[in-house]
């Protein structure tokens, strides 16, 4: 081997990236029930180049042409075993307000003129592709001189796909329109924030000549988009199927028990029967054929039979309020964190909904001076944060044993991976002001309840020997 060759090797004995690849295909191996030999048959591979992938002891080009070949001998969807690479350093990115600002792009739009004229500027924020974010700032370009939702110097996007937490900074006027085809105007101002439901839509607008207006708008997916791709393979129809008429929570809830009838080859004379013989009085014709509100022993005893647990066939009572949130930092009182007696953060909890149970989003005014790690914040999310205030905030954050420092300035944006432990610290007497938006994982509660119920979980990402010894 030449010293070229010899580095090559060298280098991929000591990535954690490629020993994760040889796991991860490992796994998929012991899925499929094939051993190295049977696989290196079947991908007509020489085993010992299958064996150096699956050790890590190869490149990641041979791996990934070995991914592609698994993908066209057998029927798997290949692309699940390309795994994320972690974009971070030391569990974070920083992105600077100077970094941000070379990604500007002014986007025109009608005006009441009929002519196009400059409406946003859009600037990137801090973004890892192991999290579905995709933060913008945005400034306002268009002022109007009024709060009249039809103002024809207004003019409302389409809805997007992403769910969004949106920060205001200045005087900005939100609009949107909701179920009934109604446009609102909100005035909004510095600090006060809204959820804006995918496919909502909605506009911006700033209606002072004099102040300048942006806002943060924190776009982000859930587990629709994670499920995207199989929703595209699979089709229009069984889309159809899969959506419930989730403003209807009986209706849904009827739905969703018949799926899980389905699913078990249950007719209703066989859910009759059953109930019955476990003497259990639920009358399920009656639940399916009137609107009244199922009894909570009613799901109790459905759940029973169908042996599931009875989250899994309520659909919690819809909320039209919660379309489109809105929240006024006016009437948002903070709360003290750790406690009264020793106040390092005022924490101001933004816009929630109940749909998305792990977006979590706050305004922390930093008040302490200097970055503790005794009180330090860690969330099983990953964390999204851009510093709205006047002056720099200290950051310390701790990950896999090391502790590190930095300085986020205004305009500055952070993301952190789930559970690195962070506290802040503001030397300064201005207002140090930090947005901070957590967002689930893939790892969602039904995940990880599912995960906890494996005989080794560790085995999920370190894979290193066959379903049986051979």
């Amino acid at each position: 081997m030449d010293q070229t060759g010899e580095r090559q090797s060298n280098e991929s004995l000591k990535s954690p990236y490629l020993q994760a690849i040889g796991s991860r295909i490992l796994s998929e191996l012991n899925d499929l029930k094939r051993t190295v030999g049977a696989a290196a048959k079947d991908l007509d591979i020489p085993i010992c180049e299958l064996h150096n992938i699956i050790k890590g002891k190869s490149t990641e080009a041979a791996a990934n042409q070995l991914i592609s070949k698994m993908g066209q001998v057998y029927p798997i969807d290949h692309l699940q075993l390309h795994l994320l690479k972690d974009d971070t350093l030391d569990g974070v990115k920083f992105m600077t307000a100077e970094e941000s600002k070379k990604t500007s792009r002014i986007y025109d739009r009608l005006d009441k003129s009929g002519n196009l004229s400059p409406y946003y500027e859009y600037r990137d924020t801090a973004m890892s592709r192991l999290a579905l974010f995709k933060p913008e700032w945005i400034s306002q370009l268009r002022t109007v001189d009024n709060s009249d939702p039809d103002n024809a110097d207004m003019i409302l996007n389409n809805g997007h796909f992403m769910h969004q937490i949106t920060l205001f900074v200045g005087p900005v006027n939100f609009y949107y329109e909701d179920l009934d085809g109604t446009v609102h105007c909100c005035e909004m101002n510095t600090g006060d924030c809204n959820y804006i439901t995918p496919y909502m839509k909605h506009s911006f607008t700033n209606r002072s000549k004099d102040e300048f207006a942006y806002i943060v708008a924190c776009t982000l997916g859930g587990e629709v988009s994670r499920a995207q791709r199989e929703l595209y393979a699979l089709g229009q129809s069984s889309l159809n199927k899969y959506v419930l008429d989730y403003r209807d929570a009986h209706k849904a809830s009827v739905q969703m028990i018949k799926q899980h009838m389905d699913n078990d080859m249950l007719t209703v004379d066989n859910m009759e029967s059953l109930l019955k013989e476990r003497g259990l009085k639920v009358d399920i014709r009656e639940i399916f054929n009137t609107h009244r509100a199922i009894k909570i022993e009613e799901y109790e005893s459905i759940a029973n039979v169908l042996d599931i647990e009875i989250g899994d066939i309520m659909v919690p009572k819809y909320k039209p309020e919660e379309e489109c949130v809105v929240k006024f930092i006016s009437e948002n009182k903070p709360h003290p964190f750790p406690n009264k007696k020793n106040v390092l953060y005022n924490i101001h909890t933004l816009a929630r909904t109940s749909k998305m149970p792990l977006l979590k989003s706050s305004i922390i005014d930093v008040v302490t001076d200097t970055a503790d790690l005794t009180h330090c914040i860690q969330k099983s999310l990953h964390t999204y944060m851009i510093n709205f205030g006047d002056c720099p905030v200290n950051i310390k954050w701790e990950y896999e044993g090391k502790v590190l420092i930095n300085t986020i300035g205004p305009g500055d944006s952070v993301y952190l991976k789930p559970f690195v432990k962070f506290a802040f610290g503001n030397r300064s007497n201005k207002s140090a002001r930090m947005l901070v938006v957590g967002i689930s994982s893939a790892i969602s509660l039904a995940a990880q309840k599912e995960l906890s119920t494996l005989v080794d979980p560790n085995r999920v990402i370190n894979d290193l020997e066959p379903w049986y010894d051979y």
